[in-house]
């Protein structure tokens, strides 16, 4: 039996509309280096990181990537967040695992090397500093 004929060629398709803005990809990090996406900052050398304003409090509905972590166990400085059972709210993720409250990622090692920052547009605590280098030892007060 004969092919029915082929359907007749489609005009060309309009272009692509732009896609809505996402988060920008991280841009590449210094070998070495931690850097931070958002107003979080980078402390001490780049060997530690806090919330933004630390250690005011924090804004809210704000949010940052913090990468090129080493693989380290976590030394956590300082850390009271809002607290909420599953942390639903405010939190610092590391691993997958959402850490709010006073009780922050102490030892944890940062498998992927980031650290994810996120609050809501309630309440404000003085936030975090963590830091994951040996901490260079304070001279002794003369």
């Amino acid at each position: 039996p004969s092919l029915p004929p082929s359907p007749p060629s489609l005009p060309p398709s309009p272009p692509a509309l732009p896609l809505p803005p996402s988060l920008p990809p991280l841009a590449p990090c210094p070998l070495g280096d931690v850097c931070t996406t958002g107003p979080c900052l980078i402390t001490d050398g780049g060997s530690c990181a806090t919330s933004p304003d630390f250690p005011n409090l924090y804004p809210t509905d704000e949010g940052c990537t913090i990468y090129g972590l080493p693989p380290v166990g976590l030394d956590v400085i300082a850390f009271e967040v809002e607290d909420y059972y599953d942390c639903p709210y405010d939190h610092l993720t590391v691993n997958g695992v959402k850490y709010c409250g006073t009780l922050g990622p102490a030892g944890v090692v940062p498998s992927d090397g980031t650290m994810t920052w996120v609050s809501d547009g309630s309440e404000t605590f003085p936030g975090w500093k963590v830091c994951w280098a040996a901490q260079p030892p304070s001279l002794p007060p003369s």
